[in-house]
């Protein structure tokens, strides 16, 4: 069925269609969504302050702190107090969160071919400048 809708319910539409497909594969590797997020930036760049996840990550402070705290018990991440600053908690990857982004790479590549499937490198290359400028558009 062809929408009619404004293109912010589409966006609403996409994001949890994606979200409820990403819940999927998630469950077979016992994580939640977000995680994977908070794997990424990690691996970029360990030892982030809690603070810094929750801004790139667009979530809320204390959504970070439940969510390292999850991640710990899990073995994916352990908090270290800052040296120069004890009030700063700052995240690292462990080995086992090492491995478990690894694998999520790879599944990263297959959700990026599910969704562009039938896209043309240039209208990939398009719809991630559109995304990116929404994306910053909505930080504002």
């Amino acid at each position: 069925m062809k929408s009619e809708n404004k293109l912010d319910i589409l966006l609403m539409q996409v994001g949890k269609a994606h979200s409820n497909k990403v819940n999927q594969i998630l469950n077979k590797y016992h994580m939640h969504k977000g995680q994977p997020m908070m794997l990424h930036l990690l691996s970029m760049a360990d030892g982030i302050p809690q603070s810094i996840l929750a801004k790139e990550m667009v979530i809320t402070p204390a959504t970070v702190s439940a969510m390292v705290k999850r991640m710990e018990k899990a073995g994916f991440v352990m908090r270290k107090r800052d040296a120069e600053d004890e009030r700063i908690s700052n995240v690292y990857l462990t080995e086992k969160g090492r491995t478990i982004n690894l694998q999520l790479h790879d599944l990263q590549n297959d959700m990026e071919e599910l969704v562009c499937n039938g896209f043309s490198e240039k209208e990939k290359e398009t719809m991630k400048n559109y995304m990116e400028r929404v994306l910053v558009n909505l930080k504002k």
